[in-house]
């Protein structure tokens, strides 16, 4: 009686555990519209060079802490 009640409880739990892994590997993940909001002005500023029209006699200091002077494209 007892191995019974043992192979059952084995069974259970193994049919358990592999239905867990089937619906977990089929959930999608899907950004949240505020998650691709992010990501499209994170990658906003990647389309080229970095434009910086300072008034005559300043420079324009980036975040990063580089100086541009003197940019032509003003």
């Amino acid at each position: 009686m007892k191995k019974n009640i043992l192979k059952a409880t084995l069974v259970a739990s193994f049919a358990l555990i592999a239905g867990m892994n089937v619906y977990n590997a089929q959930k999608s993940d899907v950004m949240s519209d505020l998650a691709l909001a992010n990501v499209e002005a994170l990658a906003g500023g990647e389309s080229g060079g970095v434009h910086c029209c300072p008034d005559p006699g300043d420079s324009c200091t980036l975040s990063s802490g580089d100086v541009l002077d003197g940019q032509d494209e003003c």
